[in-house]
């Protein structure tokens, strides 16, 4: 054995890193989930209602109203109220039930409909009140379809109804969220993400798959819920339609995305249907959600098996292959597929998720040391990197799984999350600090294996290395940590905010379809600095 041999040899690689980590219990980690905001009893949300017909008279509107959990258990508990203070008669129905800790619990989101006179004026206001019975009741209701420009819904509705983004952030129907008016010190992502929509709309009815890649409806579905702004929920809206339209809903690949000819799990998105359900009470998009989540539920196995995958010498991998964010994308199927159907396959699944990847962090499939990443052979040759990991890969798998801990308390999450933001702390940021590399290369990977390799336009995939850097302080009441991760949030940040999201089409979509957390995530680390926890 030579020296450099001996020197990354995986014992001491081993003492190494556990010499720059310290004690396991240094990883000190949250132990509660987040808790929903509290409600007042009696809560009204003002609902801000637009016309979008050229004639308008009396319309019917329908829309859905999200609720945070553990708020309301009785549809009936839910009246309309105009701007003069005069009930309005109103058909209400629960939409699902939350399903937390695999359980059905209160009402997740209601579908209000009533009519309203438009003939005078386009706008209206009417408020919603919960936890108050209805008294004027309509037992029909009108199938959603019929209350949209067109039937298809590229267009709309004809009477738009915008939410306060208080209410949409609190309720959870993305998970949660600050307002974009209460950003405060983080105020400048909100401004960097204004200023990318207007390019991202040139996209807004694409046929070219690729501009779809990433999920362009929930990045704009989550622009709406912290804003509450009108531009985002028309944009989404229409969107949503879009990649209804093109999904098969029947055959042997029912779920995948028509305008990409190869059948693709990246591109399939039932969390967009899912947003889009909650939000508006289209059966629809359930159905078409549901039959995303089916294919996501048949179509990934989240194990990562490396004999399957090491060509010989000279040949190229097979066919079956395992990366990052088919494995995010799988699992974020079913765990919507968990919460729209409540079906017990899913929340199985998600487990066999959860458990595979721990595995694989924790006990490498490859025989070396764990070093906090999610690490693969990539390339396609026998010079291929061994212990490879993708950064911005990894951050499309981090957002499923903080799903998966609200939904389940898995307490192995945190964990997880801080190891690997461990790992791209320490070996997956270039050198000056301005991006992560494109593949980061195990310190366990093979004696003289190839280093990492940065380029390909990471500046632009900053914005995801912040949100888990965020993710990762506030999963950690480690001061030391937290310190790091902020100072490697800002270095990037300060880089990614002077980039063009719509340089290439899908750049807006990856940026923007999880990372509005990271407001959040910081808040409540600064809460927890101010309150000396």
């Amino acid at each position: 054995m030579n020296i450099r041999t001996f020197l990354w040899s995986p014992v001491l690689a081993s003492l190494f890193y556990a010499i720059a980590c310290g004690p396991a219990t240094a990883t000190a980690t949250l132990t509660q989930r987040p808790t929903a905001p509290p409600q007042p009893e009696v809560a009204e949300v003002e609902v801000s209602l637009a016309g979008r017909s050229e004639s308008l008279e009396r319309e019917l509107v329908s829309f859905g109203l999200p609720l945070p959990p553990d708020y309301l258990a009785d549809a009936s508990m839910v009246r309309v109220i105009d701007e003069r203070g005069q009930e309005i008669a109103a058909a209400v129905k629960a939409l699902e039930p939350w399903r937390i800790d695999g359980q059905e619990g209160t009402i997740r989101s209601v579908l209000i409909q009533f009519t309203l006179d438009f003939s005078s004026s386009a706008a209206r206001t009417v408020t919603a009140q919960l936890n108050t019975p209805r008294q004027k009741n309509v037992d029909t209701f009108v199938p959603v379809a019929e209350t949209l420009l067109d039937p298809e819904g590229l267009e709309g509705p004809r009477v738009l109804a915008v939410l306060p983004s208080r209410w949409l952030c609190d309720s959870w129907v993305v998970g949660p969220q600050i307002p974009a008016f209460e950003s405060g010190r983080y105020a400048d992502y909100d401004r960097f993400a204004d200023r990318q929509f207007g390019g991202s709309l040139q996209y807004i009815n694409s046929r070219s798959f690729n501009s779809w890649l990433f999920d362009r409806t929930s990045s704009w579905y989550k622009m709406y819920v912290r804003t509450g702004q009108r531009k985002f929920l028309e944009a989404a809206y229409e969107a949503a339609h879009f990649v209804r339209i093109h999904t098969a809903m029947e055959g042997r690949n029912a779920g995948h995305f028509t305008l990409k000819r190869q059948v693709d799990l990246k591109y399939v998105y039932p969390r967009a249907m899912h947003i889009h359900y909650l939000l508006t009470g289209d059966e629809r998009a359930l159905e078409a959600g549901r039959v995303m989540a089916e294919f996501c539920l048949n179509n990934w196995d989240p194990e990562y098996r490396p004999p399957q995958l090491q060509p010989a010498p000279g040949e190229r991998l097979r066919r079956t292959f395992w990366t990052e964010r088919h494995t995010g994308y799988g699992l974020l199927g079913v765990v919507h597929g968990w919460e729209m159907t409540g079906e017990k396959r899913y929340w199985d699944r998600m487990k066999t998720y959860a458990d595979a990847l721990y595995r694989h962090q924790q006990e490498p499939p490859d025989g070396r040391p764990k070093d906090g990443s999610f690490r693969r052979v990539w390339g396609s040759t026998a010079e291929a990197f061994r212990g490879a990991s993708s950064p911005w890969m990894t951050a499309i798998l981090i957002d499923p799984l903080f799903h998966y801990w609200m939904l389940t308390g898995d307490e192995r999450i945190p964990r997880m999350v801080v190891d690997w933001c461990d790992f791209l702390d320490r070996y997956g940021i270039t050198p000056g600090g301005e991006t992560a590399y494109y593949v980061i290369n195990s310190p366990y990977s093979d004696p003289g294996a190839r280093p990492s390799v940065g380029g390909n336009y990471m500046e632009l995939h900053n914005i995801e290395m912040c949100y888990m850097f965020a993710m990762g302080a506030y999963m950690t009441t480690d001061p030391a940590r937290v310190a790091r991760y902020r100072a490697r949030y800002e270095r990037l940040w300060s880089v990614a905010r002077r980039s063009n999201m719509n340089s290439t089409p899908r750049a807006f979509n990856w940026a923007f379809q999880a990372s509005s957390q990271l407001v959040y995530f910081w808040q409540q680390v600064d809460e927890r600095v101010v309150a000396g926890r």
